[in-house]
């Protein structure tokens, strides 16, 4: 029984009257005055009184317990939402527990792919393992100096690598994008040799 339902079925202080017992008041002839039937038809009233609220009851918590079950989930409960950034409290909380501005999207990531809280994946080992792999990778960025070759490559910020490559490099290096194609038409002005020949 809900705690609504309780409510709507008080009983009154008149009906808790009515169940104590009669007083027994003698006539001068010493009998009993009380007329014993009209007090049982009294008590048979209050009972179906009582059993009709009772049903009642019982059949809204039934048809309350029928509409739940039968209610469609909410898809949007159902499924949490992708995260898109993080507010200010949790910026701080990550702030305090040692992560960069540039691992937020790692964060992200993880608590989107697998429904966990932000504490929850900040515990997880799983994610442990991946941001150790992550700062490990960008320290070891960091350490190769650039603009050098090393182990006789080239660096990609340099215009030897994307002409080796044979692509463009990323449209955000506009300058870099410039210098690659001003030097691919300086090697085709210079070179003796048709790079469509007639005879292959």
């Amino acid at each position: 029984m809900t705690k609504e339902n309780e409510e709507k079925v008080s009983i009154d202080d008149e009906d808790i009257k009515d169940f104590e017992e009669p007083e027994s008041i003698l006539d001068e002839a010493g009998e009993d005055t009380i007329d014993w039937k009209a007090e049982a038809l009294k008590r048979d009233g209050m009972a179906r009184r009582f059993q009709t609220k009772l049903k009642k009851l019982k059949e809204s918590d039934d048809a309350e317990a029928e509409a739940k079950a039968n209610a469609k989930p909410d898809e949007k409960a159902k499924q949490p939402q992708d995260k898109k950034e993080f507010d200010y409290a949790e910026k701080a909380f990550l702030k305090a527990n040692d992560l960069q501005k540039d691992e937020y999207p790692l964060v992200l990531e993880a608590m989107n792919s697998t429904g966990k809280t932000l504490d929850e994946v900040l515990e997880s080992k799983y994610f442990q393992s991946e941001l150790k792999e992550k700062r490990e990778e960008k320290d070891s960025e960091e350490a190769v100096p650039r603009d050098t070759k090393r182990a006789g490559g080239a660096s990609k910020n340099s215009v030897d690598y994307w002409l080796a490559k044979g692509e463009l490099p990323p449209p955000d290096q506009i300058q870099l994008r410039r210098d690659v194609v001003n030097a691919r038409i300086k090697a085709e002005e210079t070179s003796h040799f048709t790079k469509n020949p007639v005879v292959e």
